[in-house]
């Protein structure tokens, strides 16, 4: 049976679990490695910022302090306040009973809505590899909570994008308070520059091409394709990207599919944060990284990322599939 799984960032993923040959809960409810930081803003944030609701029950204020839609995602985070307000919005993962724990004011739901459609029924998709992205994360303090949603137009087929413009309505459920809070906002698009550089890199039978990129002044987006892959089995190759002056992009959100064509391609479809300001191309670095078994009598087995003596990822790098494009 064929998966959607999701590809994250080398800085988020160190030390997690790799999950068979899947990376599963692309819409998880609670805290997840792959809730990274919001693009930079580069001093242009201020121009793709929609209305931020704000809303208070109870004597606990809900509000939206960053709304973003630039085209290649929707970025929000929710802010709380109040009196009497325990541990973190996001909740707190047991480990002994392998659930979270809701103090009050904590996120237990969140439902999104596209102008009013569930974000879920959103084009008609049926399976998660037809439906938008979401990925939910801490923010800067435990009163913040990072939502990020990418359409899944770039996963193959024809699948549908996000409107221009469009109403998204934020339905949240917290701890200790009786009624959801409602929250609408309107985005609007930002312009970017759309690139399309069609660039194949290969390594044996596997070949991956650089087919779309989209430019803007807070992220940039690439569709990777991947060909030559063992049926019902993802890669273990990962992906990054670097500026011409050797900044490393963070990867706001990554996930892929072999489900939408009859080839049974996978299509990656990655949100990297802006490059630095004047930079003047994007390399997108492949590499492999080192795992230990959960099992030692199993090396199939599902394992942790191997570290170097710095606590970091080891990385293999693979120069025959590393790709260059020029952004300006």
């Amino acid at each position: 049976m064929k998966k959607t799984y999701k590809v994250m960032s080398s800085a988020a993923l160190a030390g997690a679990l790799l999950l068979g040959t899947a990376w599963g809960a692309a819409e998880a409810a609670g805290p997840t490695a792959a809730a990274t930081s919001a693009a930079k803003s580069g001093g242009t944030l201020s121009a793709a910022k929609a209305k931020t609701p704000s809303v208070t029950q109870q004597g606990i204020t809900l509000e939206v302090s960053q709304a973003i839609y630039d085209g290649n995602y929707v970025g929000i985070t929710l802010k709380r306040s109040g009196k009497g307000l325990t541990g973190s919005i996001t909740g707190k993962y047991d480990e002994k009973t392998e659930d979270y724990i809701y103090e009050k004011g904590a996120i237990k739901d969140i439902k999104l809505f596209i102008d009013g459609k569930s974000i879920y029924e959103y084009g008609g998709g049926k399976s998660m590899a037809q439906r938008p992205f979401i990925v939910q994360g801490p923010g800067a303090t435990p009163d913040a909570k990072k939502i990020t949603v990418v359409d899944p137009s770039w996963l193959g087929g024809n699948l549908k994008a996000f409107p221009d413009k469009f109403k998204l309505t934020a339905k949240v459920t917290l701890e200790g308070v009786d009624k959801p809070y409602t929250l609408d906002m309107t985005l609007q698009k930002t312009k970017g520059q759309a690139l399309k550089p069609n660039l194949t890199k290969k390594r044996g039978d596997y070949s991956v091409t650089l087919s779309k990129l989209n430019v803007t002044s807070t992220s940039i987006r690439a569709q990777l394709i991947e060909k030559g892959l063992d049926k019902n089995k993802s890669s273990h190759i990962m992906y990054e990207a670097v500026d011409d002056q050797g900044n490393e992009m963070d990867m706001i959100s990554g996930h892929g599919s072999d489900e939408n064509n009859k080839n049974g391609d996978t299509y990656n479809d990655f949100v990297f944060s802006a490059p630095g300001k004047g930079a003047k191309s994007i390399t997108i670095k492949a590499f492999e990284p080192d795992f230990v078994p959960d099992d030692p009598s199993d090396p199939n087995s599902p394992g942790i990322f191997k570290t170097d003596s710095n606590g970091k990822m080891i990385k293999n790098y693979i120069k025959e599939l590393e790709m260059t494009v020029a952004i300006k």
